[in-house]
């Protein structure tokens, strides 16, 4: 008869932007991929922050707050991925939510006054268009 050795089971782990520890002890092969789905410049980061924030505090709005965020958090996934965003969403959605919240809009263009780099001018660029049509309507 053959010798029985312990069989472990097979683990896989999978994620996405995920951030912890893999513990392996003993006869162990551990074998990791690892992607950057999206990142985003400290400038946007702040961005998203601080427009998440008004949205909380916003006081008398007729639009929902979760669709205020939802609407926010479809921009922000976008944008974060840089070069690679579709400027045609980002312009779309960027519309919709200046239809919703004008104040929210004027808050993003305010914040990307400064200079900017990179794909941050892109978005800048569609902000302020969004801005404008909003204004025209």
């Amino acid at each position: 008869m053959a010798k029985n050795r312990n069989q472990f089971p097979s683990v896989t782990v999978q994620g996405q932007n995920a951030v912890g520890f893999i513990n392996a002890s003993g006869s162990s092969r551990v074998n990791l991929k690892q992607q950057v789905i999206q990142q985003t410049s400290p400038e946007m980061e702040d961005l998203f922050k601080h427009l998440n924030r008004k949205i909380r505090r916003r006081k008398g709005s007729q639009v929902d707050k979760t669709r205020l965020e939802n609407q926010v958090r479809k921009i922000e996934a976008e944008a974060a991925k840089g070069s690679a965003a579709d400027p045609g969403k980002l312009e779309r959605w960027i519309k919709t939510l200046a239809n919703m919240a004008p104040d929210i809009v004027e808050v993003m263009a305010a914040s990307l006054a400064g200079p900017v780099a990179g794909f941050t001018l892109v978005f800048k660029k569609i902000v302020e268009r969004a801005r404008a049509a909003s204004a025209q309507a």
